[in-house]
């Protein structure tokens, strides 16, 4: 299971739009339900019931908040147990055979999340910044058409700013631009993260591209004094040719809920610029050889050789 991005904690939903109905959500190639059980808490299962294949996300939340499939009227707990098979006398061995997988999840800055493997799953390791009330943040979701490496090696590069985004942020990389200057800039990595220090003159040194594996790139703009002081960037795999872009935006502190919305909508607005971009290349991110490079390419470079090194040599093997 979850063959594209595997024993990772994913955010796959706002928690905001999960009411009493159950939700699908499709995560790295499987296909999950999202529900609140009696007691409120969020499950995950397999969305398909163990009867005949059907999706359970067509089904309802009972009374007693179980998942009801729409077809036949079983019943699945928040675990996953089959626990009522209408008309028949089952015994307990055999409900505990009708089972569906069930995966874990958590509440974390507003959206729910989901680890993509089975058995206990380790701490999940967030930045500070996403660690704070909900009220803090502003999210928003939208579906590319590419894989998720190619999302991830989009928001780590920031060499296509004054060329994306010429009519918005990437102003400030113009004077770079028109003097022709070589970029001096910083890059820091470990294992798991990549940190890269702005090349740019004219912006604060405190404003940084850092990723963390798998999927997350942060953009921090602390200094800049913008409504919005961390990006964080979630490119979460749906399957080989589509991305979930979950954007968990921190915003300053000081504004009400109207304007918090207003600037949270103008910043993603640039959005679009990447996806045109990025929807126009091929499958994920190829081997070293297969595309040219040069020095600016450092940080999208440091993710392909974890990537190739990690994941898709992980693919390869199974």
């Amino acid at each position: 299971m979850f063959e594209t991005l595997q024993n990772f904690w994913m955010p796959v939903l706002p928690v905001s739009e999960l009411g009493e109905s159950p939700v699908s959500v499709t995560l790295a190639g499987e296909k999950l339900v999202l529900f609140r059980t009696q007691s409120g808490e969020i499950r995950a299962l397999r969305d398909r019931c163990s009867h005949r294949s059907v999706a359970l996300s067509l089904g309802r939340v009972t009374p007693n908040g179980c998942l009801e499939c729409p077809y036949h009227g079983w019943q699945f707990n928040g675990d996953g147990a089959c626990v009522h098979v209408p008309f028949n006398d089952v015994n307990k061995i055999n409900l505990f055979r009708l089972a569906v997988s069930s995966f874990p999840t958590q509440i974390i800055a507003g959206c729910v999340w989901i680890f993509t493997g089975e058995g206990k799953p380790p701490a999940l390791q967030i930045p500070d910044s996403l660690k704070l009330s909900e009220t803090a943040y502003y999210i928003h979701q939208e579906i590319w058409k590419t894989h998720w490496t190619r999302a991830i090696e989009a928001n780590l590069d920031f060499v296509h700013l004054p060329f994306v985004h010429r009519e918005s942020f990437g102003q400030i990389a113009q004077s770079a631009l028109e003097s022709g200057d070589v970029l001096d800039f910083k890059v820091e990595d470990s294992s798991d993260r990549i940190e890269v220090f702005t090349p740019y003159a004219n912006v604060p040194p405190t404003f940084a591209l850092e990723w963390q594996q798998p999927n997350l790139v942060m953009v921090k703009f602390d200094e800049l004094g913008f409504p919005v002081k961390r990006e964080h960037f979630f490119a979460v795999p749906i399957d080989e040719h589509q991305t979930q872009c979950t954007i968990i935006l921190q915003m300053a502190e000081g504004m009400d809920a109207q304007t918090q919305q207003s600037a949270a909508q103008e910043f993603i607005k640039p959005l679009v610029e990447d996806r045109v971009v990025v929807e126009s290349q091929i499958g994920e991110i190829p081997a070293m050889a297969e595309e040219c490079h040069v020095p600016t390419d450092k940080p999208t470079l440091l993710f392909r050789r974890w990537y190739h090194q990690t994941i898709a040599h992980q693919l390869v093997l199974r």
